[in-house]
């Protein structure tokens, strides 16, 4: 008899715990929206200019829209953040040099680094605290060095000559 009342008992809490109506914490709940899904644009914006045009013309609060390749250093991506170095389309990475058969074509070896700091700039996906997103973009809808893309953004107020930094709106993948 006491063995029956204990199971009833048991029983009962169980399924009292059970029908309280809050969900169950899982593992497989739907993860929080990444503040980087919404920065990719389905169409083409308007009219681009090269980053070296974006350098000389643009002020910090401009609003522009610049195309460009993933390229420039050794490591365009910073890990853990959302930024890269965008580079003129036409800058001369390796993967243009017949017979050139370096690894890693994006960090244009090959250019005078004065040259090379004329032609890139720095892209970043800022948070709420106007600092880089603490999320890599590399991989991200499938980013990788030398991809070819066209953003929007406005030029980040802590910008200057030697290094231009935009906050992006907007990434086109071409």
């Amino acid at each position: 008899m006491k063995t029956t009342h204990v199971i009833a008992i048991t029983l009962s809490s169980f399924l009292l715990l059970s029908c309280t109506g809050e969900k169950e914490n899982s593992s497989a709940e739907e993860p929080a929206s990444s503040p980087l899904s919404g920065i990719f644009l389905n169409e083409k914006p308007g009219e681009a200019i090269t980053v070296t045009e974006v350098r000389v013309t643009a002020k910090p609060g401009d609003s522009v829209v610049v195309e460009g390749k993933i390229a420039g250093v050794m490591n365009p991506f910073t890990e853990g953040y959302a930024s890269v170095v965008l580079a003129n389309e036409d800058l001369k990475t390796c993967d243009l040099i017949p017979g050139d058969e370096c690894p890693t074509p994006w960090d244009a070896c090959c250019v005078a680094p004065e040259q090379l700091k004329e032609q890139r700039i720095t892209i970043q996906v800022p948070g709420e605290d106007g600092l880089p997103v603490a999320e890599g973009l590399k991989g991200v809808n499938g980013l990788e060095e030398m991809d070819l893309l066209v953003v929007t953004g406005v030029v980040n107020e802590s910008s200057t000559d030697e290094n231009l930094v935009l906050d992006l709106t907007g990434i086109y993948r071409k």
